[in-house]
């Protein structure tokens, strides 16, 4: 039986068939023609025979039970959403936690749906999965439900994780409470609006190019982006893999210190965690740096004047200069910093992106640079979907998946491998500008959230000041700070690599001051 054949068997979906025992000589040249490889014809029965002896019983894997994480013995159950003014969730659900004692007891939970909840429908925002439930719990998931969690919900988001707008869902754009009218932003909207709204107590997203950030910041809540490798990937949809992350939105700083002090942490399943495993001191430790933070007096901050360059609107601008300001009169030091290629991140941060999305799908979501425990009935539900349901793909991000397509099939690799390493250029700049430094200072967003109605004009280029900190792996905090037309402006931490409790520190330091009244 054919390879394909007997996963089509396993997962229940039929994501085509092929007959026959070994591959015939036009299969041999059609692979070939994929590679851009010349087969000569006396090469033919040599090439198939080859093929035949490599793949020669690998289809009786399908018979080898897998060592999965299955859900644990907490209770299940979900709902489609009866009440929700905001279209923050995509699905209700109870699942209760595995422990009466944490951090997070008696605590509801939201988690955006591209993260894995056993047992409960994840549709990632998507017509393609819809109908896909995994029956497995995402490594955060496990940490959550450990911690005394209860999760209530899966949040609402942009398709696939693919958009900072918000309106990109198979389930409608997602609503900012301030002012339904307007966007909640993404890809995380839902989760933000959902925490904004007091609908969770807290939530849990994702961050590409600044999906955690943006919502954050457009619905007036603490947002974390955390190092990468900080938070385990495994159960999570992949995006951008090299660039993925998953973090806190909460209410306060001391929630968002105490969710990711239980995510957090190496994992066998996700090889990205495994340096942080070398050094005790680089995880954990949020919670008392939230309860014993010190004071200002030795701190430095700087700045980052690109952050506040052309793009930005001046009464955001203005808003992140009074934060400098309130830092300096609670005894930090503050001075200006800058670097030299900040308007490169845009365009390495969208090929690797592109690239990488287009490089995912064509691989059937097979998890290529993941390794350890994942979940073949993801896979292979995904690739059956998406052969199938082609028009359930929204049209932003079929567009996202046609400039990788052209980049991987017309550019020969060149400008991945140049984005790449123009990525460790832009590390080692922003490196430089925090030297010295606890953190740097910028506006989240370049203005207010637009109207749903101006969500998708492509001059706002809503991962302005976001983007860097996902190119460069580095954490970032965003904070609500005052308003502008009466909605929410935020500022943001930028840190160097697993420095979360210094970000949670200087927070905790400034958040009385940054909610009070700007005169």
């Amino acid at each position: 039986m054919r390879l394909l054949d007997r996963r089509c068997q396993q997962s229940g979906d039929q994501v085509g068939s092929m007959s026959g025992d070994s591959l015939s000589a036009e299969e041999v040249h059609e692979l070939a023609e994929t590679f851009d490889i010349t087969i000569r014809d006396e090469e033919i029965a040599e090439l198939r025979d080859t093929i035949d002896s490599l793949l020669e019983g690998t289809g009786e894997l399908y018979d080898l039970p897998l060592p999965g994480r299955l859900t644990s013995s907490s209770k299940r159950s979900w709902r489609i959403p009866q009440s929700d003014s905001y279209n923050a969730f995509s699905v209700e659900c109870d699942v209760s936690p595995t422990s009466s004692e944490g951090v997070l007891a008696g605590r509801d939970v939201g988690v955006k749906d591209v993260i894995a909840v056993g047992g409960v429908p994840m549709q990632c925002g998507s017509d393609v999965m819809r109908g896909f439930v995994p029956s497995t719990d995402a490594t955060v998931v496990r940490r959550l439900l450990k911690a005394g969690a209860t999760i209530t919900a899966k949040t609402n988001l942009d398709a696939f994780a693919g958009s900072a707008r918000g309106t990109t869902s198979a389930h409608g754009p997602i609503c900012n409470p301030h002012d339904p009218d307007r966007s909640a932003g993404g890809s995380s909207g839902g989760s933000a609006a959902a925490v904004a709204a007091d609908m969770v107590d807290v939530a849990i997203g994702t961050d590409t190019g600044g999906s955690i950030r943006i919502p954050a910041s457009f619905c007036g809540v603490v947002g974390v982006k955390p190092t990468y490798g900080l938070v385990p990937l495994a159960g999570v949809t992949e995006n951008t893999y090299s660039q993925d992350h998953v973090g806190p939105i909460t209410s306060t700083v001391a929630d968002a210190a105490a969710v990711l002090e239980t995510i957090a942490g190496r994992d066998s399943s996700d090889p990205s965690t495994f340096d942080t495993g070398h050094a005790e001191d680089r995880v954990g430790g949020y919670v008392d740096a939230v309860e014993s933070p010190g004071t200002l007096e030795s701190v430095t901050i700087g700045v980052l004047e690109e952050g506040l360059e052309d793009g930005v609107r001046p009464a955001v601008a203005d808003q992140t200069e009074d934060a400098a300001d309130r830092f300096s009169d609670a005894g930090a030091t503050v001075r200006r910093v800058s670097v030299d290629h900040y308007e490169y991140f845009r365009a390495v941060k969208n090929v690797l992106s592109v690239t990488e999305i287009a490089a995912h799908w064509r691989a059937d979501a097979a998890p290529l640079r993941r390794g350890g425990v994942v979940d073949p009935t993801y896979q292979t539900g995904f690739a059956a979907r998406r052969r199938t349901r082609d028009r359930g793909v929204s049209t932003f991000y079929k567009g996202k998946l046609l400039a990788g397509a052209h980049l991987l099939e017309n550019d020969i690799g060149a400008l991945y491998t140049r984005a790449q390493a123009s990525r460790e250029i832009l590390r080692n700049e922003l490196e430089a500008a925090l030297d010295g430094l606890d953190a740097l200072l910028l506006p989240t967003m370049p203005d207010v959230a637009p109207r749903l109605t101006d969500a998708t004009d492509p001059g706002f280029d809503y991962a302005r000041n976001t983007r860097p900190a996902n190119v460069t792996k580095l954490p970032a905090l965003t904070l609500p700070h005052g308003t502008v037309d009466e909605l929410p402006v935020g500022v943001q931490l930028v840190g160097n690599a697993f420095t979360e409790a210094q970000l949670f520190r200087l927070a905790t330091l400034i958040e009385p001051d940054l909610a009070s009244p700007i005169s």
